[in-house]
């Protein structure tokens, strides 16, 4: 592990900072730029105190537990940052709540004396009791600190990172060298946002959805059906009308579990699904729908789901549910045909933790060489054949330097905006003038990929499956994940297994366990493409 110098965070912070002025500086607020122009020119000891308690949990701090002592002159940078108005050194209006958060239990009893008589009680009864009691706090708010203006940091990482969730954290990850990112082209020519409306409904609608996971681990559904009411209405930019109709989704569907005991929130769940075309909004209408009692309309949209399926997960659940529907409407359907492939039955006594281990086992004692890689091995594959189109330069694809693959990866528009580049490979691939799989493994070791986990695959096993394996069967398998490389990427078969110049995929089902969508449709498309596969079912004994 190296050792970061004292003052990383301050690199780290100007980078961002000095990035987002230089890509947007035209889309800051007038107080966002004064506020970047007012830390600039600060001395480098008051940017790091500033950079230090704005990235704390605050924005109040007690001035006697701030210690930092790659700082030299602590005084003085908190006299600078005061002239500066980054920071109060005697902040007014304090409330309750956020000062007896600076103090301990003990504390809070030797400063008020109605507080005596309670030393056996919890914090949050001492709390309350302080509320209750509206005490005089000013004389023990002379050595408090307020840090200002922290909710332009918001702001800033949006602008760098293009998403809310990343933060400085991400700089020190690298630091470390605890995540490496390629080296990829960062055009300003290509930046995410155009527009400043863009960027502040982008937060209001992040807040939102951080609300909305804050309800969920607390398990309020009550509070997630009412969220419905804060949404905004339809958005004109693509990414944010994305991003609005997954939350969208997100509601509809715990607001769906409280129809169960009440058909209002049911009601109100189909209506809240109208508002989303992305999957599985239509779906979860016609389920409902169904159970209204409205099973002719219900039936409708199947039809139309099945005539237009956004993706084939979509087509799957729309042909089961016009099969379903028609039949309860007394229009008699032949059965669904179960699809057949070609399987095996092992009785087994239980030795591992999964059993897909003790069917390695049980195939390793048989001469084979039996691998638990489920979907890492063709992904991984994926993933080092398209490694240089992966991070190649396109318009909007990279916004800063720790992406794991471009904006567009897991949408149809990623084979679509580098079509030439990835036919080329995959010709190439099948004629056998590619063939650079350990070459591309050892030269981007540990380099961060969506679609390769380091942590599984080795030199050896790349080897044997790229040359045992035919390249007929990868390239096919390659051009249904660029089909759809978001849903495409899962239901891969548990097993690799190798054996005198053979190989064979095989899904693992243990007792009570049935095939899933996903991975079905990988079973009929290796049936098409004589893709050597089975499905191994278990029993214990």
């Amino acid at each position: 592990m190296p050792e970061l110098p004292q003052t990383y965070y301050h690199d780290n912070f100007l980078c961002l900072i000095n990035t987002v002025n230089d890509m947007y500086g035209d889309l800051l607020s007038r107080h966002e730029k004064q506020w970047y122009d007012s830390f600039i020119a600060l001395s480098k000891a008051a940017q790091c105190l500033y950079i230090r308690l704005l990235t704390r949990k605050g924005p109040y701090f007690r001035y006697d537990k701030i210690h930092y002592p790659e700082i030299e002159s602590l005084s003085t940078a908190f006299i600078e940052l005061e002239q500066a108005k980054m920071i109060s050194l005697a902040p007014k209006d304090i409330g309750y709540d956020a000062f007896c958060t600076l103090y301990s239990k003990p504390e809070l009893i030797q400063f008020f004396d109605f507080l005596s008589t309670h030393k056996q009680a919890k914090k949050g009864e001492i709390v309350a009791q302080v509320i209750n009691h509206h005490p005089d706090i000013s004389t023990h708010s002379t050595r408090l600190i307020e840090v200002y203006h922290n909710h332009h940091l918001s702001v800033f990482f949006l602008l760098f990172f293009g998403n809310s969730h990343q933060d400085l954290s991400q700089f020190v990850l690298t630091d470390l060298g605890l995540q490496l990112f390629e080296d990829y082209p960062i055009d300003p020519n290509y930046r995410l946002f155009h527009q400043r409306l863009h960027i502040d409904q982008w937060l209001q609608l992040s807040a939102l959805n951080e609300q909305y996971w804050r309800y969920k681990e607390a398990k309020d559904l009550a509070a997630i059906a009412e969220l419905s009411e804060a949404l905004p209405d339809r958005f004109d930019w693509p990414p944010l009308e994305r991003k609005r109709q997954q939350l969208i989704n997100h509601i509809g569907r715990d607001t769906e579990r409280l129809g169960s005991k009440d058909p209002e929130k049911l009601e109100h769940a189909r209506l809240l699904y109208q508002h989303s075309e992305r999957p599985p909004s239509r779906e979860r209408q016609i389920r409902i729908l169904d159970k209204q009692g409205g099973t002719e309309q219900a039936l409708a949209l199947a039809l139309q789901m099945q005539d237009s399926p956004t993706n084939e997960e979509e087509a799957d659940v729309a042909g089961i549910l016009t099969h379903r529907l028609l039949n309860k409407l007394g229009s008699k359907q032949p059965p669904r045909k179960r699809p057949k492939f070609d399987s095996e039955i092992l009785l087994l006594a239980q030795q591992h933790a999964s059993v897909e281990l003790d069917v390695s086992a049980y195939y390793q004692q048989r001469g084979w060489q039996a691998y638990f890689l489920e979907n890492t091995l063709l992904c991984g594959l994926f993933g080092l054949a398209m490694w240089d189109i992966i991070f190649s330069a396109q318009q909007g694809a990279f916004l800063n330097p720790f992406q794991r693959s471009p904006k567009d990866m897991f949408s149809h528009k990623f084979y679509l905006h580098r079509q030439p580049q990835i036919d080329e490979r995959l010709a190439a691939l099948e004629s056998g003038d590619w063939q650079y799989w350990l070459e591309i493994y050892r030269a981007k070791q540990g380099i961060s990929n969506d679609w390769v986990n380091w942590g599984t695959l080795t030199e050896a096993i790349i080897h044997q499956a790229a040359t045992t394996i035919p390249v007929t069967a990868l390239v096919a398998i390659f051009k249904r994940i660029l089909f759809d490389p978001k849903n495409n990427r899962n239901g891969f078969p548990d097993l690799i297994l190798f054996k005198d110049g053979q190989y064979c995929f095989a899904e693992v089902k243990g007792p009570g366990d049935t095939l899933q969508n996903n991975q079905i449709r990988w079973l009929k498309m290796f049936q098409q493409h004589q893709i050597s596969a089975k499905v191994v079912y278990v029993k214990w004994v």
